[in-house]
């Protein structure tokens, strides 16, 4: 079995509002685990990262049928004080961290979780990327579509991209910005060119179905 889930949470820390911790990071943790994706990871779907400023929590691990949880110490006012390439490479260290405890009290093949450490860090932890991989062709075959999303530390956007035949880019506009945690529609969006001017983009989450109709020509 492979992971479906892997993600970086603050636990509880008396006085402290840790909600924007949690938002920020959502793109590091989903950038990390788009590397993961084949990886074997037995009868566990879910991983989670706990982190906190409790030194004799460090490494304890929670688990039960298909979930692991670890913890992790950090020191939550130095974070807040860091730059966001600071903070996202401690969000990465951390996450990494994490994994590898995960990985060998599980006895599972560490050298994904290296190899997936190592692109986030040659992709200057910048997590963009055209959605499925590939573009729609218009009718008429004269224009590619393509939907490109850019995970931020503080934001999720998500644009259409114009092409034409030959694959230069024509245009490109925002279709949505939103909080990180948003940018779980990736995983649920489709789209279609309704004639050779206008296209639909539909959002077929489990929570809702959102659709947006866009003049592109």
């Amino acid at each position: 079995m492979s992971l479906n889930e892997l993600s970086l949470r603050a636990k509880f820390v008396q006085g402290k509002n840790l909600k924007v911790f949690n938002e920020e990071c959502w793109g590091i943790a989903e950038m990390y685990w788009s590397f993961l994706r084949e990886y074997n990871t037995d009868d566990v779907r879910k991983c989670v990262i706990s982190v906190g400023e409790e030194p004799s929590e460090v490494d304890k691990i929670t688990s039960y049928q298909g979930f692991r949880e670890i913890y992790k110490q950090i020191n939550f006012d130095q974070y807040f004080e860091m730059s966001a390439f600071e903070k996202m490479s401690l969000q990465l260290d951390l996450i990494h961290s994490g994994m590898i405890t995960i990985g060998e009290l599980e006895k599972w093949d560490t050298e994904p979780l290296i190899k997936a450490y190592k692109y986030c860090l040659d992709s200057d932890l910048n997590y963009k990327f055209f959605i499925n991989s590939k573009y729609k062709l218009s009718p008429n075959r004269q224009w590619k579509l393509g939907l490109w999303c850019e995970w931020e530390i503080n934001c999720f956007k998500l644009f259409w991209v114009l092409f034409d035949k030959t694959g230069s880019e024509i245009n490109r506009d925002l279709i949505i910005e939103d909080e990180p945690s948003g940018g779980e529609i990736v995983y649920y969006l489709d789209s279609k060119w309704d004639d050779n001017n206008y296209i639909t983009i539909r959002n077929k989450s489990r929570q809702n179905i959102e659709m947006w109709k866009i003049k592109i020509l």
